[in-house]
């Protein structure tokens, strides 16, 4: 039977896989007319070798995503491994294919070609624009002499490349690593908490235990990776961490991580288990999932954290600093800015009375840049000035100073 019979026939596991994939009526006439082509290609010429590949990554566009090889071994007869094959060719060397067709380099070598490095590739076609020629042996011998070549030169510590290509690097080295490890460590506190939750009774201090450092751990790193650093916009010379977006997924988990990162922030015992199966699993799973999940249903995100405690450098040393000023902070024993202010007027026997700011950033131009901060000269305020900043500013009501035997 030729080839052109061949392609007429329609096989019955190409019905099959046309059936079980749900591809469409016109989807199909567009496969089968590739179908006719891949079939009767000569694949003698290195033009033919281009247009092969270029139809196979047209069939894979149209069929489901991964089926593209079952579909060439049912329908046309390929092996799975001539087409991941001539797909490379079609990729990789599509920059080179006028010169590669110039020099008639042959298919088979077209297809050792294609798994080079673009520095061989184009030693490659060099030789062969010197000798005419270019066979597999050659570029096994050009790959060959470029990885010895590479092994005997001396390695550069990535961390000694300057430059934004040394910048990059660096920075592929921590999402690399720093993801892996982050990874690593939600799915250490998912294997406690899932070992935890078929015991009739879940020991609270003792999961706590095994969890919250692991935790801290967690949420450092979640900060390290995904979030950005600038002054705070009424306190400059604080450096602090950008929160991540409220009410989204990212922000749930770095709550989680904080609020397990001391068994004092932990529920209730009576809510442990509720909160480890309805919030803590939940949320690990989808963090650590591989695929881009959806949210998942019945966890509010609403507990994202809106304080971020930031490290005030100074001469004494590092001070922690609340930056929020919301009285939703997390940050467990730290009073609000109310409290405090509070506080301080009692001291002088007045009351304080604070209304809380619309929101805690305006926009991006209230921000000043660092060197806008270092710009501007500290000034510290004398005592006097405090004191009448808070009665002026912040609306306190100085008491009654009548001495209480005072004539009336």
């Amino acid at each position: 039977m030729t080839k052109t019979a061949n392609a007429l026939a329609f096989p019955s596991a190409a019905h099959t896989f046309y059936e079980v994939n749900a591809v469409t009526e016109d989807i199909k006439s567009q496969l089968e007319e590739t179908a006719m082509f891949l079939i009767n290609v000569s694949r003698r010429s290195t033009e033919e070798a281009f247009k092969l590949g270029e139809h196979l990554e047209h069939a894979a566009e149209l069929l489901p995503e991964g089926t593209l090889e079952k579909w060439a071994v049912e329908r046309c007869g390929y092996t799975a491994r001539h087409v991941r094959t001539q797909r490379a060719v079609f990729r990789n060397l599509a920059r080179y294919k006028d010169i590669l067709v110039e020099l008639a380099v042959g298919p088979t070598v077209l297809g050792k070609l294609s798994a080079a490095e673009p520095e061989q590739i184009e030693q490659a076609i060099g030789f062969a624009a010197q000798n005419g020629k270019l066979r597999v042996q050659d570029v096994a011998v050009i790959v060959a002499g470029s990885k010895n070549e590479a092994e005997a030169r001396p390695q550069i510590d990535p961390y000694d490349v300057g430059g934004l290509d040394g910048l990059k690097a660096i920075i592929a080295i921590k999402v690399r690593d720093g993801i892996k490890s982050f990874v690593g460590h939600l799915e250490e506190i998912r294997t406690h908490v899932s070992e935890a939750l078929p015991k009739k009774n879940i020991v609270k201090k003792t999961l706590a235990e095994k969890t919250h450092l692991t935790a801290r751990l967690a949420h450092r790193e979640l900060e390290s990776l995904a979030q950005f650093v600038g002054p705070f916009p009424t306190a400059v010379y604080v450096i602090s961490t950008a929160a991540l977006p409220g009410k989204t997924g990212w922000a749930a988990v770095s709550a989680l991580l904080y609020k397990m990162g001391s068994e004092t922030t932990w529920p209730d015992k009576g809510e442990l288990r509720s909160w480890l199966e309805a919030e803590v699993v939940p949320i690990l799973e989808w963090a650590t999932s591989k695929s881009s999940a959806s949210a998942w249903p019945g966890v509010e995100t609403s507990e994202a954290p809106s304080a971020n405690v930031a490290a005030e450098v100074g001469a004494d040393g590092p001070i922690s600093a609340d930056v929020s000023g919301s009285p939703d902070s997390v940050v467990t024993g730290i009073p609000s800015v109310e409290k405090r202010m509070e506080s301080i007027a009692a001291a002088f026997g007045a009351t304080a009375t604070i209304e809380a700011p619309n929101s805690k950033r305006t926009s991006d131009v209230d921000v000043p840049s660092v060197a806008e901060a270092l710009a501007k000269p500290e000034k510290r305020p004398t005592r006097a000035e405090i004191v009448g900043r808070i009665k002026s500013e912040l609306g306190i009501v100085a008491k009654s100073a009548t001495p209480p035997n005072a004539a009336v």
